[in-house]
């Protein structure tokens, strides 16, 4: 037997509220559909959005929208008086009239890299879910820096220059090569870094670092004697595999006699 909104239709017949049987009842029929981004990077917020609507020709009675937390994203937040209760966001709408949508949405915070699968349901006289896919993943973000002591330097004396390398973002860096190439006033002494260093005439390459974890910082150290006067550029190109094209520094430092 057919069910409307929890009464049979022999319910209603006996309840008196229909005289006879219709053709066809069709009931309210709630669907829904839940959207959300393909790919966010670690630290950013995700915006989640559910849409409800009553396919039937009858009202739906005391509707009820669930989102589930997952685990490694954080609730920031939910509209039209979403309210958290647990690891759920719950949403009390009402009625839900025949052919009415509604449309919820959510905010989370990515904290955790992985595989995000969400999940929400509608429930009235019946249920029915909906699930998205949401891929968190870390980006590493290099910085480089080069600085020189002192600086001016009097001619056959001479400065250090150090390179700091920082990964600022939120997966590793892999793969990172520092190059430096002097210029003729300057004269090769001697060098310290994570990796090994090899100097052919003017130019000091060292070995490749594996991997750099973010938040954390290699540093080298490049020492020169000043041989000719003037203002000189010192110059250290960095790459790495996640950079298209090499990042380029340059440090003036003055030599004087």
């Amino acid at each position: 037997m057919k069910r409307v909104c929890g009464l049979s239709l022999s319910g209603l017949l006996c309840a008196g509220l229909l005289a006879s049987v219709p053709a066809a009842v069709a009931g309210p029929d709630v669907r829904i559909t839940k959207t959300c981004p393909n790919l966010r990077y670690l630290g950013r917020n995700a915006n989640f959005e559910i849409t409800v609507t009553n396919q039937g020709d009858a009202t739906a009675l005391n509707v009820v929208v669930t989102d589930t937390i997952a685990g490694a994203i954080q609730y920031v937040s939910a509209d039209n008086q979403g309210t958290r209760q647990g690891n759920n966001i719950v949403w009390r709408l009402g009625s839900l009239e025949a052919g009415q949508s509604r449309v919820l949405k959510s905010s989370f915070m990515c904290n955790q890299i992985g595989i995000i699968n969400n999940t929400a349901e509608v429930t009235w006289c019946a249920a029915a879910s909906a699930t998205c896919q949401l891929a968190v993943k870390g980006i590493p973000a290099i910085l480089l820096e080069c600085v020189d002591s002192p600086d001016p330097i009097e001619l056959n004396s001479n400065t250090t220059y150090t390179i700091t390398v920082t990964n600022q973002g939120t997966a590793p860096a892999t793969n990172i090569v520092i190059a430096c190439t002097l210029p003729a006033e300057q004269e090769h002494v001697s060098t310290t870094g994570p990796t090994d260093a090899t100097v052919s005439g003017k130019s000091i390459k060292f070995a490749p670092i594996a991997s750099l974890a973010p938040k954390a910082r290699a540093v080298f150290k490049l020492t020169i004697k000043g041989v000719g006067t003037g203002d000189t550029r010192f110059r250290v190109e960095m790459t790495s595999d996640q950079t298209t094209t090499p990042v380029m520094e340059t440090e003036s430092t003055h030599i004087y006699d």
